[in-house]
């Protein structure tokens, strides 16, 4: 006899239903899968969300947690919505790409209609959240969905275009934050957020050339038009920019205080920089760089140092 596991529904056994143990895992392997679709660990880049809080001096204003709370659930989900639409849209060249061939949408783990109907799901939760956070966070939530939509079908195609379209949308972010808890946001931060995003969005292609090499082109378009040389001067002049914007914002904001921090922004742009050029991996998916302890030290130092000096001096 089969084995079985018995779930109760509808309260204290009014309605058994009755799945075999296969059933129960492949329902656990779709809720996985419909996880894996919205792609938590790329949710880190809506961190954003908090940045204009935190050089607001606002970060510990306990009447705003719930705001920034809020904020940064419709940021994540909004973003997953996004991603589950361009692997829709990428679904057939995805199945021949070496590491997305299994994602849940080209391994079949979900179809794509099931994708389009938790799309719509997560979508609507997305800007419920932001409709309830404020109007300008929800105009602005808005027009990030609309800016990623018009990136995925339209401008991914054109070399440049495609790099300063995903910058901007690391600025929308944190702009959408600012929006959230009604703080201006310092044109130097934002042109720091978006150099910085020009620098991570540049070191993806890097990692993509270097993983794909000769069926580069099969798998994104656009990197025909990128080669080794252009994007290796890429890192240099966005590192360049980041650096030089940084230290101007230090010496120009906040009564020089953020100073002392420089030197460790530095090294950790000259880490991504040697971490980039000698993994594709890491340079492909940012966030597995807080692997290298190197990285990850640097990066919790300066910001706790940051934190610091911004609060208690």
């Amino acid at each position: 006899m089969e084995n079985v596991l018995v779930r109760p529904i509808f309260g204290d056994g009014i309605l058994i239903k009755v799945l075999t143990v296969g059933e129960f895992k492949r329902l656990d392997n779709k809720t996985v899968a419909l996880i894996r679709l919205i792609r938590p660990q790329q949710w880190y880049k809506n961190l954003l969300v908090f940045i204009p809080a935190v050089y607001a001096l606002s970060l510990f204003e306990y009447r705003l947690w719930p705001t920034m709370l809020l904020s940064f659930i419709s940021a994540c989900l909004v973003s997953g919505a996004n991603y589950i639409l361009n692997d829709i849209h990428d679904l057939e060249r995805d199945k021949r790409h070496p590491s997305k061939r299994f994602r849940p949408l080209p391994s079949g783990l979900v179809s794509p209609m099931e994708a389009l109907a938790f799309c719509f799901f997560v979508l609507s939760v997305g800007f419920l959240s932001a409709y309830l956070v404020n109007q300008g966070f929800f105009l602005t939530i808005t027009t990030f969905f609309l800016v990623t939509q018009l990136y995925t079908f339209v401008l991914k195609r054109y070399p440049f275009v495609d790099i300063v379209t995903i910058s901007f949308n690391y600025v929308i972010r944190a702009v959408a934050g600012a929006y959230a808890i009604e703080v201006p946001a310092s044109p130097w931060l934002i042109v720091g957020i978006f150099f910085l995003a020009l620098l991570l969005s540049t070191g993806k292609r890097a990692g993509e050339l270097m993983e794909l090499k000769e069926e580069a082109m099969e798998h994104r378009e656009v990197l025909r038009f990128y080669t080794e040389e252009w994007v290796s001067q890429g890192l240099t002049m966005a590192s360049t920019l980041v650096i030089l914007t940084y230290a101007i914002y230090c010496i120009e904001v906040h009564g020089s205080r953020l100073l002392p921090t420089l030197p460790l922004a530095v090294y950790l742009i000259m880490r991504y920089n040697h971490l980039v050029r000698s993994s594709p991996d890491m340079a492909s998916n940012p966030h597995r760089l807080f692997s290298d302890k190197g990285f990850f030290s640097s990066f919790a130092l300066w910001l706790i140092l940051t934190v610091l000096l911004l609060y208690l001096i």
